[in-house]
């Protein structure tokens, strides 16, 4: 799933393998000639450009002030959203973080008094942690979950999790400062940072660490704790686990992966498509006829030697032989373009773009089925995103300690909620009605008649028409 969306990056040789007894200097040219194309990225952005299709209300003030900056990089909660839908619709699922404010103050006045200074540090953020990231969870140990039954440790229990582990984003960069451990060895970091969470009933800690060299551990590396911070107030993880089809935590099925292997087998055909008419494409001079040391271009030469064509040389041939181009037959061309023709058909119906489809027509009832089947789908992930925003609403205010409303979704309805969603990706754009002067000026020119006239204005007014 990821090379597809990363256009195949670097991988080509992976998909593509070299064929058996094909020369280095046609394989390189047959790789540098395949070119992937962006239609599995285009069909994710337009999954979720539909989810879009929704709005949020009665944020609560402190969300509301920073909707432009909900992430402390700049980015619009809707874009943010939209990303956790790609990441879904890409992974099948991702985590989304409620991270707690990193300004902590003695007072709540001091606390409201930097918030009215702008000090953004004294909100929460919220932060996307890609399903490769999240490399370990659990219940923590020597706990029991919520039902009292012991824990199950990592075994995906249907219980959220009490801890968790994840890799962080940010980079450490190689000339990152060195520092000594309680040995003194010199450490170097070297790699990503890592973020243990556990919550239970004294809080929420939080540590942060960093891969380190450290030449005296097996192996060379060491992980080096570098912040650790314990906030009373939150007895949960403010995580929520955004699955595409609710999964339980840490499990998710892959959507579009049937959509990765048609857009695979595309790729393969098409390389093959290239690579076959490359070869055949060029038509070939034949001379027949010509034997030992025959006369050729413009004087004597062995039945070898080079012909050189032009628009002012002429080739000179002994009586009988013949001299044309004639192509390769290659009747594979057209199967291949045949079966790229029924690959790219395939691939734009498990895409579900109607607008994309092609080949012939087919029936209304096929239609409306497959209609009917993306808008079930959309509907479904919608009903996803809702929940998901819900629960982000109620970690966010469990931090900020804001008062309680009511936290919900309702589909298509203009009530107050948390969000809206309104997916009808399907629906054909309104046609423009005539306006009544338009329908006389029809009626004088002859064009309708008076009775389909009565009939339309009796239409708009809501009125059956009279008859004279």
């Amino acid at each position: 799933m990821h090379d597809c969306w990363d256009l195949l990056n670097n991988q080509k040789e992976y998909y593509l393998p070299r064929g058996e007894r094909e020369p280095d200097s046609a394989y390189k040219r047959r790789i540098d000639a395949a070119l992937p194309s962006g239609f599995f990225r285009d069909a994710l952005r337009t999954f979720a450009g539909m989810l879009t299709a929704s709005h949020w209300r009665e944020l609560p003030p402190s969300l509301q002030a920073v909707v432009s900056d909900v992430d402390g990089l700049g980015t619009d909660l809707g874009v943010f959203l939209e990303r956790a839908d790609l990441l879904v619709l890409r992974d099948g699922a991702c985590l989304i973080a409620v991270t707690p404010p990193e300004h902590l103050w003695p007072s709540e006045g001091d606390r409201q008094q930097a918030l009215r200074n702008g000090d953004r540090g004294s909100l929460p953020k919220l932060q996307l942690i890609e399903r490769a990231d999240l490399l370990n969870w659990g219940q923590r140990p020597g706990g029991h979950s919520p039902e009292g039954h012991p824990p199950e440790g990592l075994s995906g229990a249907n219980t959220l999790p009490t801890q968790l582990i994840y890799r962080s984003n940010g980079r450490l960069s190689p000339s990152a400062p060195t520092g000594q451990d309680p040995r003194g060895h010199n450490l170097r970091a070297s790699g990503p940072q890592y973020v243990s969470v556990i919550s239970g009933v004294d809080g929420l800690t939080a540590t942060t660490s960093e891969l380190v060299e450290d030449p005296a551990v097996p192996g060379g590396y060491a992980l080096r704790q570098v912040s650790s911070t314990n906030y009373q107030n939150i007895n949960s993880l403010p995580m929520i686990w955004y699955a595409s089809d609710g999964a339980a935590f840490g499990e998710g099925d892959l959507p579009h992966l049937g959509l990765a292997h048609q857009y695979l087998n595309h790729f393969r055909c098409q390389s093959d498509y290239q690579e076959l008419l490359y070869r055949t494409a060029m038509p070939v001079g034949v001379r027949t006829g010509v034997i030992g040391n025959a006369p050729l271009s413009m004087g004597a030469g062995s039945a070898s030697a080079e012909v050189v064509l032009g628009p002012n040389s002429i080739i000179d041939l002994p009586e009988g032989a013949s001299f044309q181009f004639v192509e390769i037959q290659a009747r594979s061309l057209a199967e291949h373009r045949a079966w790229l023709e029924l690959l790219d058909q395939g691939m734009r119906r498990d895409a579900l773009i109607p607008s994309g489809a092609q080949g012939a027509p087919r029936t209304a009832t096929e239609i409306s089925m497959a209609a009917s089947q993306a808008y079930a789908l959309l509907q479904s992930q919608a009903i996803q995103k809702a929940s998901m925003f819900s629960s982000l609403l109620f970690h966010w205010m469990a931090i900020t300690g804001e008062s309680s409303q009511t936290i919900g979704y309702q589909m298509g309805s203009a009530t107050a909620a948390a969000m809206v969603v309104e997916i009808s990706p399907m629906a054909p754009a309104p046609k423009p009605s005539p306006t009544v002067a338009e329908m006389l000026q029809l009626h004088e020119k002859g064009i309708i008649s008076e009775q389909a006239l009565r009939q339309w204005l009796g239409d708009i007014a809501g009125i059956a028409p009279t008859s004279v």
